[in-house]
């Protein structure tokens, strides 16, 4: 438990943005960029997973549900696709929604410790950390073997194939970890936040004039694309007022300044942590 807690607090809090570092998000970045992130590759497996989440909804027949755990899927279904180059099954996409809420929940735990080091006497705390190692396993469980029966076709591949002899399945691992974490919850929320609004006092306004827009530019046997989107301006308007008035965690991580700097005069020594609350 100390182990993980140390190592998660070196790549949560104190990250050191090293050569090594700098190699692997260059790496990283390049592999997704040949990979078609961002452009119709992700487009397509976007569409293909908003297909399945349209059916899923079409499927309830107008009973009301929660759509969380649906939005989560196609959202964590876009990632592995990229990832490993097709989607899960529900049951291990579920497996690998819980993993990964339940790591996030209780990282926290470590960000407590790093600030207050007193923290680890307390129970609670103790049985946090024992919780938070239970799904830091079962994520890397669920990762490793995904990396082993990964499509050529994917960013695993691309990765594997890159680094050659020089592969560190580890590193491998926690850039997965990484990747699957950081789009995960944050699309999520983003999503999840949009619906809420929508059905809220003024949503059923804001939804005619959506379904206006969208209808006269969008033929009805096909989805939206990015290609529609200079057509489509208060679409586009009302998903980032979505992001403004709901901007997901804008300052809950930690950050430390890499060097010694001045800032208005003031000196700052390398190492020194900013207090986002």
């Amino acid at each position: 438990m100390c182990n993980l807690s140390d190592g998660l607090s070196s790549g949560i809090i104190d990250h050191h943005y090293d050569a090594e570092f700098r190699r692997q998000r260059k790496l990283s970045l390049s592999i997704l960029k040949e990979f078609g992130f961002g452009k119709d590759i992700m487009e397509d497996r976007i569409q293909a997973e908003v297909s399945v989440l349209l059916q899923q909804i079409r499927d309830v027949e107008s009973v009301a549900f929660c759509p969380e755990s649906t939005v989560m899927s196609s959202v964590l279904n876009v990632i592995v696709s990229i990832l490993f180059g097709r989607r899960m099954e529900e049951e291990a996409v579920a497996e690998l929604s819980k993993a990964s809420h339940g790591f996030l929940f209780h990282a926290v735990d470590v960000v407590a410790l790093d600030m207050l080091p007193l923290l680890r006497f307390l129970p609670n705390m103790r049985r946090g950390l024992a919780t938070l190692t239970a799904f830091h396993n079962q994520l890397f469980r669920i990762i490793g073997n995904s990396i082993e029966t990964s499509d050529e076709d994917s960013f695993v591949r691309y990765y594997m194939n890159r680094e050659g002899c020089k592969l560190d399945r580890e590193q491998l691992e926690y850039i997965v970890r990484d990747l699957v974490l950081a789009g995960t919850e944050t699309s999520t929320s983003t999503l999840l936040w949009a619906l809420v609004l929508l059905g809220g006092h003024n949503g059923q306004r804001v939804q005619e004039r959506l379904w206006k827009e969208i209808d006269s530019q969008v033929p009805r046997e096909r989805l939206p694309s990015l290609a529609d989107r200079s057509h489509m301006p208060f679409v586009e308007a009302t998903i980032l007022e979505v992001m403004r008035i709901r901007t997901v965690v804008p300052l809950a991580v930690t950050h430390v300044t890499s060097c010694d700097t001045t800032v208005g005069g003031f000196f700052i020594p390398a190492k020194t942590w900013a207090s986002n609350c």
